[in-house]
């Protein structure tokens, strides 16, 4: 982290209501080049890292072993498209998980046996606990480099 913390991005009140297609790109270069510089990203990185490491999900390896099985499957062939279909399915997981929070939980095991003995496929959807800490975190040190106006 840098030594001496740079003076605060000012953010106007109204940046709260922004979506995707009102949002000033100036402003966001201003707080990533703040997040970056002040040594944030670093920081960021570092908590969802350990968040990761010490969820009971196993997380880390159930992408693994996706990426493995869509590699010898043949259904991915080059690194660019099996990272996009990782993330692709990554997303429906996630999305999936939003509708079904119950069953969501359930399926966050790695390869559970359901009841007619078939195998219950682990749920690529980012652990909870590793998404909460990885916004609380966030939002900590978007506090330390914003300061919202009035």
């Amino acid at each position: 982290m840098a030594s001496e913390p740079s003076s605060p991005v000012r953010v106007p009140k109204a940046a709260s209501t922004y979506s995707a297609n009102t949002q000033d790109p100036e402003l966001r270069s201003q707080i990533n080049t703040m997040l970056l510089k002040d040594g944030h990203v670093s920081r960021i990185q570092e908590s969802m890292l350990h968040a990761l490491n010490a969820s009971p999900t196993n997380w880390p390896t159930i992408i693994q072993n996706h990426a493995l099985d869509l590699l010898r499957s043949g259904d991915c062939t080059t690194f660019p498209q099996l990272m996009s279909r990782v993330l692709e399915d990554v997303r429906r997981d996630t999305q999936k998980e939003r509708k079904e929070p119950a069953e969501g939980e359930k399926a966050q095991t790695n390869g559970s046996s359901t009841g007619n003995g078939t195998l219950e496929k682990a749920s690529l959807a980012l652990p909870k606990p590793v998404v909460e800490e990885g916004v609380r975190i966030t939002r900590e040190c978007l506090e330390m480099v914003c300061e919202v106006g009035e």
